[in-house]
């Protein structure tokens, strides 16, 4: 007769894989929003136009469509870091 064997453990968890994908944009709720309105309309009221643009565009990278993609592919320089 054979002995009873030692219950197995239970599997290891599959390492996840990045996976190239359209990510869903982040939003914000009702509240964030009016928090974001409020900010945007306190720097409005307290610089000028050009400042305000500064602060609002700071840290945004120029979209540009590469010729070696598809047509409907929007890749930007931010992409490559």
């Amino acid at each position: 007769m054979e002995k009873p064997s030692a219950p197995l453990p239970p599997p290891l968890p599959q390492t996840l894989e990045r996976q190239l994908s359209i990510e869903e944009p982040k939003t914000l709720l009702n509240g964030e929003l009016d928090l974001a309105r409020e900010a945007a309309m306190k720097i409005m009221k307290t610089h000028t136009k050009e400042e305000a643009l500064e602060i609002f565009t700071k840290g945004l990278v120029p979209v540009t469509i590469s010729k070696e993609t598809d047509m409907d592919t929007v890749v930007s320089d931010w992409d490559e870091e």
